[in-house]
């Protein structure tokens, strides 16, 4: 039998429609560094607390995972929103394009603002279901109140900059996110190494330097809407407004609740793993933080590759949607072998630049080499789970990657982590085998074809 060859096809990554011609990679490369500054402020912070001290970073860090749930429903509704306003792009509904992002906004500013007054008021009780105590805990609380305050300029500002995206123009979300982000440092270093020119200190400044960098970030992102003239339109009618909203959310929900069960299981595992003692939870937030970076190539294509898909969606062209995620994993499977190849033989170094607890440094090695199989398994299913969320089959995935979840990312790994003895490399078993399940299944509903409307095949 004859092998087959692979032949790269240049013109699958590619898309024209009546607004111009978007390119994979010109998508993801401004998408690549734009997560890298998305990832990068909780960098600086866990690296500049680390000097400060260890209760600090395990504080942020778990303040942050509360925040991270609560941002789900957000996150969820700019996916939905990039869904139906890439598939309306593609059929050349440019009106019901805009009256979407319109509402998107709107659906996401009316949310966070109704819940500030019960996170702010419950944030004690909140924190407490981390299981974190004394030093850790009074830490954390004070990060957190100040945080939930201004969770809307994060609910708006990731909106804004999925519309933008749909549109071809993610070099200005990568903007955005410089600009968030170099703030967020200058101000967070000043904080910290320079207390006598700061009027708040400690995990407290490192909030408000946070608050500000997003702040100015969400400026300019409106600023680039007017500026390139894309319209949020208000809808002709009241009753469009709501089945706007109702399209978003068919497909936002059930995402946000995948993206709402692994969020849940990091949170979990963190109060399990808080029980095996404060240095083994320092050493899941410096991991976490390091290997955060591994899989963000394939995640930055993944995206680009689900706007891609959406529009071909939209104009029915559903065996070129089949054809370029069959290319793209040819290229995100090696690359995050290279990348989690190099995490391992730089681990000392790596770890190093947060902290020489040699307790620490001795989990690295175990924790990484399982971590190599997770970024294997995130290669494919990055690729097909968010093309299938683009052509907005989400249903069925939510449900079984749900399950999956609670069974190996949370059931799995407490079981190996606490009664077995296998500590942090435990938790991180768990997750390995969640995320092969998920490149499984995500692929085989792929291949079936299951995502393309009952008159049309492939």
């Amino acid at each position: 039998m004859k092998l087959q060859t692979f032949r790269f096809d240049k013109s699958l990554f590619s898309v024209t429609t009546s607004i111009g011609t978007v390119k994979l990679f010109s998508l993801a490369i401004p998408l690549l560094l734009e997560n890298i500054l998305n990832i990068l402020p909780g960098t600086v912070n866990t690296m500049v607390l680390g000097a400060y001290s260890d209760a600090a970073v395990a504080a942020v860090g778990a303040a942050n995972q509360i925040l991270v749930m609560f941002s789900l429903f957000f996150t969820a509704v700019s996916l939905g929103a990039m869904v139906v306003i890439s598939q309306n792009i593609g059929a050349e509904k440019l009106r019901a394009a805009g009256e979407t992002s319109f509402t998107a906004v709107v659906i996401c500013s009316g949310f966070s603002l109704a819940c500030i007054p019960f996170l702010f008021i419950f944030s004690g009780k909140i924190l407490s279901l981390l299981n974190l105590t004394g030093e850790i805990y009074e830490q954390a609380l004070e990060y957190y109140r100040i945080r939930i305050w201004f969770v809307a300029v994060m609910a708006i500002s990731t909106v804004v900059l999925a519309v933008l995206k749909c549109y071809g123009y993610p070099k200005y979300t990568m903007i955005s996110g410089l600009v968030t982000n170099v703030l967020n440092l200058v101000l967070t270093v000043v904080v910290v190494y320079f207390p006598e020119y700061s009027s708040v200190k400690g995990v407290a400044g490192v909030a408000w330097a946070c608050v500000i960098g997003q702040t100015a970030g969400l400026l300019l992102s409106i600023y680039y809407l007017v500026r390139l003239n894309i319209k949020l339109l208000f809808p002709k009618q009241w009753h469009d407004f709501w089945r706007y909203a109702g399209q978003i959310l068919k497909v936002g929900i059930p995402t946000g609740l995948s993206n709402a069960a692994f969020t849940i299981a990091q949170t979990v595992t963190t109060a399990f793993v808080a029980l095996l003692g404060d240095y083994v939870l320092s050493a899941k937030v410096y991991f976490s933080t390091i290997l955060s970076y591994t899989y963000l190539f394939s995640s930055s294509c993944g995206n680009a590759n689900s706007i891609l898909v959406g529009r071909l969606y939209g104009a029915g062209e559903y065996d070129r949607a089949t054809r370029l995620n069959n290319q793209l994993v040819r290229i995100t499977i090696p690359v995050n072998l290279l990348i989690s190849l190099v995490v391992i033989i730089f681990r000392y170094q790596l770890v190093g630049i947060f902290t020489h607890d040699p307790k620490i440094l001795a989990l690295a090695l175990g924790v990484f080499v399982v971590d190599l199989i997770a970024e294997q398994s995130r290669a494919v299913s990055q690729v097909y789970e968010y093309a299938l969320r683009a052509a907005g089959d989400v249903l069925f995935n939510v449900v079984a990657l749900t399950i999956s979840c609670w069974c190996l990312s949370i059931g799995l790994a407490y079981v190996l982590a606490i009664p077995c003895g296998l500590g942090l490399v435990g938790c991180w078993i768990g997750v390995a085998l969640d995320e092969v399940f998920r490149a499984v299944l995500t692929f085989i509903r792929w291949k079936i074809g299951v995502w393309i409307p009952k008159k049309q095949t492939v």
